[in-house]
């Protein structure tokens, strides 16, 4: 007696905003769990499974690991026990697959055709077209992708070697072994253990978060409802705008652009006289530390004032033109009807999202900390109302996210782990004091105090961060 096709589902697999397309094609069974799924797409694509998940339905039902979500706060439904085909019922329908929450690849997958193969013809799962290799883990997003690329396919690119032994093949973005992927899907079970925490970090490492609830925090720092309170008290926060340094100097740098703008240097810097002017504003000890050892000649010795100014431009509050740089009349109307609590927001925003922190200390790699810092609000609302040692922090942030040490680039002075304690230094806790959300302890401020600095979180993060 003959047997019976197999019914099967045909989905397309593609790395959203990859450009060429990176995507894969592949045959299921409906039956297939979220849990399969999720290990299929990681073999097919050429993820090592060594972050967390998240499946979103076009209805916004979350479906992931409920190890991810301990205390049940996303309210996620179990990836074992849901099946594809109770969520992808016709042709058309597409679901969203996040993998790697500080890197965000984001996949579209959708059910292309619902089909059936003769027995023998196909083992199912299998992928039937494979389009381009996928990025190698942390690389930084599909930014951090495209400079690796830049620099793997250039000999002459200052860090072609690095990325050479970082990687260590060569990388050929077009090759992609289709009967390999096959076979490593036929044995996918091998990498995956059974063990319900397998992929998760210890809760204990989110200092009380769950894993669900980090991933919110790292997305939207301003708006994770799970973790703060979404509600501030705007009179008060108004209040305590002008204690955060990065407010005081873009006053005071907005006011002198009113009406003809400020003619820059030939070199498109500010004139020293406003530079001056701006770190007189934002207070010397913080912002131009070093001016006690040398006299201020330039913008380009004070990162205080390039930040502030880089904020304010990419934000949409400033351009530069013919050498002039000048406030925008819609940033200008925009100041007049929502007030500097609106460019606060915006600039804090903008600091996570736009801004590209290696700039700060032109330290090469260790991207990812852009991403992980929102978790040190975590931090400073379970503990930062006391002082304590900045190295405190370090150590949880490497604690809760052990995989930053390895984007650094291998230098003989400084281990891996050394080089993201600087870059966090150096990065975050900067950003986080220009934008008035820390205090350091004066009597540990100094450059040969670094060891025994400590901080707190300032009334201005109470203000905005509720829930604390």
């Amino acid at each position: 007696m003959p047997t019976e096709p197999r019914a099967a589902y045909q989905l397309k697999v593609t790395l959203s905003g990859a450009k060429p397309p990176i995507w894969r094609r592949l045959l299921i069974e409906p039956g297939t769990t979220f849990r399969d799924l999720h290990r299929i797409v990681q073999v097919a694509m050429g993820w090592q499974a060594s972050h967390l998940h998240l499946f979103q339905t076009e209805d916004g039902t979350l479906i992931g690991d409920p190890a991810e979500d301990f205390d049940g706060m996303m309210n996620f439904q179990d990836e074992a026990a849901v099946p594809v085909s109770a969520v992808l019922l016709s042709e058309g329908q597409a679901l969203h697959y996040e993998y790697d929450f500080g890197d965000s690849w984001e996949h579209q997958i959708v059910l292309e055709k619902i089909t059936s193969v003769e027995p023998g013809n196909e083992t199912l799962p299998g992928c039937i077209k494979a389009v381009r290799r996928c990025p190698p883990e942390d690389v930084g997003g599909l930014h951090g992708f495209y400079e690796f690329l830049d620099a793997m396919e250039d000999m002459a690119h200052p860090d072609h070697i690095a990325v050479r032994e970082w990687c260590g093949e060569w990388f050929d973005p077009d090759f992609v072994d289709l009967e390999q992927i096959n076979a490593d899907l036929a044995e996918r079970d091998d990498w995956f253990p059974e063990d319900p925490e397998h992929g998760a970090p210890p809760a204990s490492d989110f200092q009380g978060l769950s894993p669900a609830q980090v991933h919110e925090l790292l997305q939207n720092p301003l708006n994770c409802p799970s973790v703060f309170n979404p509600f501030f008290d705007a009179g008060s926060v108004n209040e305590l705008l002008d204690t955060a340094p990065i407010i005081r100097m873009a006053r005071v740098l907005v006011e002198a652009m009113k009406g003809k703008g400020i003619r820059l240097t030939g070199k498109g810097n500010l004139p020293l006289k406003q530079v001056k002017a701006m770190v007189e504003a934002g207070g010397e000890s913080m912002v131009a530390p070093m001016a006690m050892y040398s006299p201020i000649r330039s913008e380009e010795h004070v990162l205080a004032v390039i930040l502030t100014r880089v904020l304010l431009e990419i934000a949409g509050y400033i351009k530069k033109q013919k050498g002039v740089l000048s406030l925008k009349k819609t940033a200008e109307t925009r100041l007049e009807k929502k007030g500097w609590l609106m460019v606060y927001r915006d600039l804090l925003s903008t600091a996570f999202t736009r801004l590209n922190w290696a700039s700060m200390d032109h330290f090469d790699g260790l991207d990812k900390i852009q991403y992980a810092a929102p978790f040190c609000f975590w931090l400073l609302a379970e503990k930062g109302d006391e002082w304590r040692p900045v190295d405190e922090y370090l150590d949880d942030m490497l604690k809760a996210f052990p995989r930053l040490p390895l984007a650094a680039y291998p230098v003989v002075f400084m281990s891996d782990e050394e080089q993201a304690r600087f870059a966090l230094r150096s990065r975050m806790i900067t950003l986080f004091q220009l934008l008035g959300l820390i205090e350091l302890d004066p009597e540990h401020a100094r450059l040969q105090d670094k060891g025994e600095q400590m901080m707190r979180r300032a009334a201005l993060f109470e203000g905005m961060f509720t829930g604390i």
